[in-house]
């Protein structure tokens, strides 16, 4: 093997390795910056390892299973999530370029009428090697172009895994270039493989999708129903303070006949305690998110929560009452909780809303006990129950996606700090 023939080996198998990796961590919410770090070196080094492979005339399935491995491994490393997904990428990659790595040299064979294509060894079957490497690099961009959570890459990469299948069964079919029939069928087979894996992917993927829509609901349902049962206790509170009025009159009447104010401004105070809890203060103007915030700030007097509340929103927008609803229950709740294992100093809770230009920033701090629990990057629910808890962060997410938003979260030194950014439109009214 001639030195290009080597030097061009490394640098095939490095940027299969290198695309390989950008590409498996991707859809698994890699982080970054740890990818970033070990992408290079591991790339480099893992072509000249399968390189070495090639030269001893090792048999293919040795450079798979040590690509998948080392991509797999990578993308753990960079806290993808979970493993066998890392490694079914892995290995789903690894066939795809695989089949069209032949498939070129056999459709360039075809074209050509040279066996040189797909003849191990010989100088022309770098190129279709090269030409692959250009295929995938264009894909990549056309994937980074597109958002993490974007639905565009399915059909891109269903597109090509049935258009590989279609090549294969197409080179089957023709004569003109010599091939060796178990190698055919081989690749057919393989093909054929990697358009079941990708069917097998998407039924994986919608059903946790449909799971993780089920769960999200049967949370907002039990966040509907706390609410209606706090609700239906105020009325009923009230009510029974309405139908006591008449008494509650008369021992008014009776403390001040007998000279004793202070004794009445006591009983008014009493009185005054269940309508408190309902009357709540022009806060936004919509009924139901000044009602939530009302309630949310008396259950935080419920619990010695010292609370701050800064609000200025804007009239006649674009922003659905129940989105807003779902977005401040879910940060209230939270920050409720957290507060309420913090130490004395740190038992606040502060609600800020602020309008710049067309966006909206809704911003909740409170105290904590404990750090919060983090697991790959991301919040996790202290409930033990983490199926039907934990839906917090990710139906205000949710929420906010709605209007071109984003959700952050920090927190440091014993302060939780959540960010809402929405972007609205103003709407006319008459």
């Amino acid at each position: 093997m001639a030195i290009y023939q080597i030097i061009s080996l490394v640098g095939t198998n490095a940027l299969r390795l290198g695309f390989g990796l950008w590409l498996v961590a991707r859809p698994l919410q890699a982080e970054s910056s740890r990818l970033g770090r070990v992408a290079p070196a591991a790339a480099l080094l893992g072509g000249g390892l399968v390189t070495i492979l090639q030269a001893a005339g090792m048999p293919a399935v040795c450079h798979l299973g040590f690509e998948c491995a080392l991509l797999a491994g990578c993308a753990l490393w960079a806290q993808a999530k979970p493993w066998n997904l890392c490694l079914f990428l892995a290995f789903f990659y690894e066939l795809a370029v695989g089949l069209w790595d032949f498939l070129a040299g056999a459709w360039l064979g075809i074209l050509w009428d040279d066996p040189g294509f797909v003849t191990p060894g010989c100088v022309r079957q770098l190129i279709p090697v090269w030409l692959v490497r250009v295929g995938i690099a264009v894909i990549a961009l056309v994937l980074a172009r597109q958002p993490k959570q974007g639905t565009g890459r399915m059909p891109l990469v269903s597109g090509v895994s049935v258009a590989g299948f279609i090549a294969a069964v197409s080179v089957s079919a023709q004569n003109r270039l010599p091939l060796p029939a178990d190698t055919i069928d081989r690749w057919v087979l393989l093909a054929l493989i990697l358009l079941l894996s990708l069917l097998f992917y998407r039924l994986n993927r919608q059903r946790a999708m449909e799971q993780e829509i089920a769960a999200l609901k049967q949370a907002q349902a039990e966040i509907v129903e706390r609410d209606y049962r706090a609700l239906r206790k105020t009325y009923a509170d009230n009510a029974k303070l309405y139908h006591d009025l008449h008494n509650h009159i008369e021992a008014i009447y009776q403390c001040l006949a007998q000279g004793d104010p202070a004794e009445a401004k006591r009983y008014c105070a009493a009185l005054r305690a269940p309508v408190h809890e309902m009357a709540h203060s022009f806060w936004t103007g919509d009924k139901a998110v000044d009602y939530l915030i009302s309630s949310k700030v008396a259950l935080a007097e419920q619990m010695h929560i010292r609370t701050s509340l800064n609000i200025e929103y804007p009239h006649n927008t674009n922003i659905r009452s129940v989105d807003l609803t779902a977005i401040l229950g879910n940060l209230l709740d939270n920050a409720l909780e957290a507060a309420d294992t913090a130490p004395k100093p740190r038992r606040f809770l502060a609600l800020t809303i602020r309008r710049i230009n067309a966006m909206l920033v809704i911003k909740v701090e409170n105290g904590y006990g404990q750090p919060p629990a983090v697991q790959d990057g991301a919040l996790q629910t202290a409930k033990p129950d983490k199926v039907h808890h934990g839906w917090g962060l990710k139906s205000v997410r949710d929420a906010a996606e709605r209007y071109e938003g984003a959700v952050t979260t920090t927190y440091a030194d014993g302060v939780f700090r959540a960010v809402v950014t929405l972007f609205f439109e103003a709407i006319q009214t008459e």
